[in-house]
């Protein structure tokens, strides 16, 4: 997924450096993000922005408060829908344990 911002597209995914930079920034792991907690989800949304853009070879200059007042509501909502899409097709089901006869 790319992100428009200030007239320039940004790539935005998560990758393991947008997740360590979470923990670094926040000292959380992303995993117990609640999704009614707006700042953690911009925040992590931003590392995501970071890292990608980093990962491409790409500048992204804006800090974390300028990216918030960068974006909009229906920015995060698609991101949020498309990620939540993503994960779902990438996270194996866990198989159903054998049954062992006794």
């Amino acid at each position: 997924m790319k992100i428009r911002i200030n007239e320039k597209e940004y790539p935005l995914y998560v990758t393991m450096g947008a997740l360590l930079r979470y923990k670094r920034e926040t000292g959380v792991d992303a995993g117990e993000i609640k999704t009614e907690d707006m700042e953690s989800v911009l925040m992590l949304m931003w590392c995501c922005v970071v890292c990608a853009s980093q990962a491409h070879g790409i500048e992204f200059p804006l800090d974390f408060e300028t990216f918030c007042n960068s974006i909009t509501p229906a920015q995060v909502y698609e991101w949020a829908a498309q990620s939540t899409k993503e994960q779902k097709k990438t996270v194996p089901k866990p198989e159903r344990p054998a049954e062992t006869k006794e």
